[in-house]
């Protein structure tokens, strides 16, 4: 009898094939000597661990996480948020929390350079959505950015420095 696998609905690891993209570009970025950015850890509190497995067992959120990750290049201050959709269409901007998007504004007010980089699953191509870009479609109460501003407005990244995604070569940082 064959084998039948349902399509699991969880978010928990949506967005990691990305993350890992990024995780090693900022490595490469810090051998390299041109950035140091790092990834920006949700803030949690432990309630309980398991003794035998030495696992958490109950957590909670001590306070609403920032951006994925910041820090300075050149000179200059980045944050960015990772986002990652399977919606060839369009990037929903339910994938952007509210208090993410304050965050960057707050970032770019003290003169920060600040983006979401998108990734296109089905395209499999990875775009730098700049902030005032984002505030555009965000203060108007847009539902969706569409895929084709990525194609038309947007910065392609591509590889380069030996790496998959090479976003600071995109941004010209």
């Amino acid at each position: 009898m064959a084998r039948v696998y349902k399509k699991r609905n969880s978010h928990s690891n949506r967005g990691k094939g990305l993350e890992m993209y990024i995780d090693q570009a900022i490595e490469r970025y810090r051998l390299l000597k041109v950035a140091v950015i790092e990834r920006n850890e949700i803030p949690i509190g432990i309630n309980k661990v398991d003794p035998k497995t030495n696992k958490i067992t109950d957590a909670f959120f001590k306070d609403k996480a920032t951006v994925d990750y910041s820090g300075p290049s050149r000179g200059q201050f980045l944050a960015f948020d990772a986002k990652e959709t399977e919606d060839k269409r369009k990037f929903p901007l339910k994938n952007l929390h509210n208090h993410q998007y304050e965050r960057l504004k707050e970032y770019m007010e003290q003169g920060g350079v600040c983006f979401l980089l998108v990734h296109f699953k089905e395209h499999h191509e990875t775009y730098i959505l700049k902030y005032w870009d984002l505030a555009v479609w965000w203060e108007e109460g847009a539902k969706s950015i569409p895929y084709q501003f990525f194609k038309d407005k947007c910065i392609k990244c591509g590889p380069g420095r030996n790496l998959p995604i090479d976003f600071l070569a995109a941004l010209n940082v």
